[in-house]
Parts: C-alpha cells; sequence; structure tokens
C-alpha cells in the first residue's frame, strides 16, 4: 500500500513540473505524507489519511499560489530605466537599432533629439519587442579634439 502512495507521489509531482500550478504539488506532497505515516500506521487508514492531507495542503497550495501571484503584480518592468547604445538608424518608420543586453532591438525615440550612432539612450516604455527611447545628452570627455579647427579667413 505505501508504494501506491509512492507512486501517486511521483506522477503528481512530474506532472506539477509541466503544469506549474500548486494543486498537483500538494497532492504529490499529500502522497509522500501519507507514505511516511504509511510506516507507523495500518493500511486500512491510509486513505483516510491521504484525504485529510488532500483538505489540509489543496487550500494551503491555493493560498500560496495567490499570495505568489499578488507578489508578481506588483513587479515592474526590469528593462525601464537601462541605458542602450545606439547602433543604426533611423529607417523609414523612424526606428532605430540599438544594441541591449547581448543583442540587437527595434527602438524609437519618444524624448530628446535625434540620436547619432554611438550615442546613448534610456529605456522610457516598451510594447511588445519595441523599445521607446529617451535620448541622453552627449557628455563633453573634456579633452581636446586631436586636431586643432582650422583658422579660414
Amino acid at each position: 500500500m505505501l508504494m501506491v502512495y509512492v507512486v501517486i507521489a511521483f506522477a503528481a509531482g512530474l506532472a506539477e513540473l509541466f503544469t506549474g500550478t500548486f494543486y498537483l504539488a500538494a497532492v504529490a506532497l499529500a502522497a509522500l505524507f501519507t507514505a511516511i505515516t504509511g510506516l507507523l500506521l495500518p493500511g486500512t487508514v491510509l486513505h483516510w489519511v491521504f484525504l485529510g492531507f488532500c483538505l489540509v495542503l489543496l487550500p494551503a497550495g491555493m493560498w500560496v499560489r495567490h499570495r505568489l501571484g499578488a507578489k508578481a503584480k506588483g513587479l515592474g518592468d526590469f528593462d525601464l530605466g537601462q541605458e542602450v547604445d545606439i547602433i543604426s538608424g533611423p529607417d523609414n518608420h523612424q526606428r532605430y537599432s540599438v544594441h541591449y543586453r547581448g543583442s540587437e532591438w527595434l527602438a524609437i525615440v519618444d524624448d530628446g533629439p535625434p540620436p547619432a550612432l554611438g550615442d546613448r539612450a534610456v529605456i522610457i516604455a516598451k510594447t511588445d519587442n519595441l523599445l521607446h527611447l529617451g535620448v541622453l545628452p552627449r557628455q563633453n570627455s573634456g579633452k581636446e579634439p586631436p586636431c586643432p579647427p582650422s583658422l579660414s579667413s
């Protein structure tokens, strides 16, 4: 009888990995706890023990899922405020190519002057795979240019 609950625990735990719900995890835990309890109690009461564990762990699983879902809604987009490098553009639709997170993204400028190649910008919004940028002002490096300006008269 113990092996039945071990198989139920294994099957429910494996199915949980593919579905991502907490309900099957609760059933897997209930079956595992029942198998452990079966070492101390006779096999005739294990069905009732399994039912009791399910009645306790299923609502607990629903509560945990609800709590995690509420916390996830409060998370913002981690891409906002990150800097990107302008690598090309603009194309016919006024979109630029930018380098961000090791790959090339399409972006449009929502705030600031039109950027030049090599300029830095900040992500201010994101719609699907399109980044909305705010262009950062150019930084003066403080170095003199390599060639002095020519004096034309």
